[in-house]
């Protein structure tokens, strides 16, 4: 093989989910007889929930300190049960605006108790998540999580073309996302993070607004996703998304985000959200026994998550 084309496989994580996906398109038509557009449509939409919640463990895990965010399973069902009480009280934009700040609060909590009261990240997003959670049943005895009729709309009726919407707010957020992490100061200053803290803090980058700022945004996405997804459900409920948490983790590992900090690619956890959105699908038109089909798939999304984590982390 070419060295250049070598250098530019090494250079693309993204590739390696893309080509995966394609393959299990590949194999979901030899099972149903045919390639067909409208799979990979519909795979796209699944996706895009999916996707949110990808680029949430992105922006967090590029800040290094072994941080993944496990509070963002809880956030996106207290963003459906917020949605649904507050777009019926005050309005579909306030209620979406105080909604989404409401879980930023979330963000800066896991902010504060990870930076000032130095516990460990993931320790600090699953001890915040279990509070969101406790919210969650709060808001869940007193409002039945009916989504506002807009919102409703929007994700199960509205089509650009043959899309979903949703999947151009996903894109739209992938694009941000993307501008953000690698051409802005910000994306450079929490990369410098990841990949050494201590060198960061002495070439003069300020670490704390850097980490506050990656727990916020991981909660705003996730936010956005639980809205979403309480509009294509018809409804919100407690445990929605708890089936996201360790699908959105590989899905970031896959595209090759290290789970060590300091490395990311937000384009790859796209692409990782493909190919497990058409990994399940392609679970479900196998006609396997459930009970096998979450076998494999757990065995495999454990499996990636155990050769992605590094075997020695060096700190100055």
């Amino acid at each position: 093989m070419n060295a250049t084309v070598k250098k530019w496989i090494g250079k693309s994580p993204w590739l390696w989910p893309l080509v995966g996906a394609a393959l299990l398109w590949l194999l979901i038509g030899v099972i149903t007889g045919g390639l067909k557009v409208g799979v990979l449509v519909t795979n796209l939409t699944l996706m895009s929930y999916l996707t949110f919640l990808s680029l949430s463990q992105t922006v967090v895990m590029t800040g290094g300190d072994g941080a993944i965010d496990l509070s963002i399973q809880y956030t996106v069902a207290l963003a459906a049960y917020l949605a649904s009480l507050l777009m019926a009280s005050v309005g579909l934009i306030p209620g979406l605006l105080i909604t989404l700040g409401i879980c930023a609060c979330v963000g800066v909590v896991n902010g504060f108790v990870n930076l000032f009261i130095k516990v460990p990240p993931m320790i600090t997003t699953l001890a915040v998540g279990y509070i969101v959670y406790s919210c969650v049943l709060l808001l869940a005895a007193k409002n039945q999580g009916t989504p506002h009729k807009q919102i409703l709309w929007f994700a199960q009726k509205a089509r650009i073309g043959a899309f979903s919407p949703i999947i151009v707010i996903s894109v739209l957020a992938v694009v941000a996302l993307y501008i953000l992490m690698y051409h802005t100061s910000y994306g450079r200053h929490l990369h410098a993070i990841g990949q050494n803290r201590k060198a960061a803090k002495l070439a003069g980058i300020k670490i704390a607004p850097t980490i506050f700022g990656s727990f916020i945004i991981s909660s705003v996405l996730a936010g956005i996703c639980g809205i979403m997804l309480g509009g294509y459900f018809g409804g919100a409920f407690q445990d929605m998304g708890v089936s996201y948490m360790l699908t959105s983790i590989s899905a970031t590992v896959i595209g090759g985000t290290s789970a060590g900090g300091g490395k990311s690619s937000v384009i790859g956890s796209v692409c990782g959200a493909f190919m497990l959105t058409m990994l399940v699908s392609f679970l479900n038109v196998s006609r396997l026994p459930a009970a096998t089909q979450e076998l494999i798939q757990g065995a495999l999304l454990v499996s990636i998550l155990v050769v992605s984590v590094p075997k020695k982390q060096v700190n100055i």
